[in-house]
């Protein structure tokens, strides 16, 4: 059996990635793992530091190696930094999973087109207006948070070239919070076999996406069968 760990982002809730988690333990080769960050036990993430989601994050990793020799993490968002400091450090994990890697925060570019399609009446009930996830991020999470997250990005950008295991990456194309140039920027400092998958007409959240079935049995594969579908070739869903 395979031991995944799932790392959550910045102000994120339960089912923005139920779906995967709930997926992923239907499979009886699998046991996934997944926690709370600090801070984020209510609807506004509360004052904690990066130190205290870093902390956070290593205790659980070392909970599992208890039990399991080989650890596989799966990441979203503000996780996937979370993910690249573990596996920087870590040898037992084995894959990486980066799914909307949050090394660089916002997206002007998607926003500007999202105004566009709401002064134009384009409305498209599948992928929501674009700023339903900008609002959430300014009315839960403080400044002084905010402030953390970029200093946890900032301060493991090198540790990106460091990673040595298979590592998968995945982004949607009309991601509203996070650019898909901060993917591939991750994309193009690994060092490792890698794989940069792009989600069409999908948004940050890709575990409540339409495609969001398509997406868990994608990284199932990639967990299971260490199936990279073109190496070093970007790609899309």
């Amino acid at each position: 059996m395979k031991a995944v760990m799932f790392i959550h982002g910045l102000s994120a809730k339960k089912e923005d990635n139920e779906y995967f988690i709930n997926k992923i333990s239907e499979y009886k080769n699998i046991r996934i793992f997944s926690f709370t960050l600090p801070g984020h036990e209510n609807d506004v993430v509360s004052k904690a530091t990066c130190k205290d989601w870093l902390d956070k994050s290593e205790n659980e990793l070392k909970k599992i190696l208890k039990q399991y020799k080989e650890v596989t993490i799966v990441a979203h968002s503000m996780g996937t930094i979370l993910a690249v400091n573990l596996a920087s450090r870590y040898k037992e994990v084995n894959k990486l999973v980066l799914i909307s890697s949050a090394f660089v925060f916002g997206n002007l570019k998607q926003n500007k087109e999202d105004l566009k399609r709401i002064i134009n009446k384009q409305f498209d009930k599948e992928i929501g207006t674009g700023f339903e996830g900008v609002i959430k991020k300014l009315f839960t999470v403080p400044k002084s948070v905010m402030l953390e997250y970029k200093k946890l990005a900032e301060n493991n950008r090198e540790n990106i070239k460091k990673i040595t295991c298979p590592t998968l990456l995945l982004h949607g194309d009309i991601d509203n919070v996070i650019a898909v140039e901060s993917s591939k920027y991750v994309y193009d400092n690994l060092k490792c076999k890698k794989d940069f998958v792009l989600i069409k007409n999908v948004r940050h959240q890709v575990f409540k996406s339409s495609k969001k079935e398509k997406i868990s049995i994608y990284i199932y594969n990639f967990i299971v069968f260490n199936i990279l579908y073109e190496f070093n070739k970007k790609k899309e869903i």
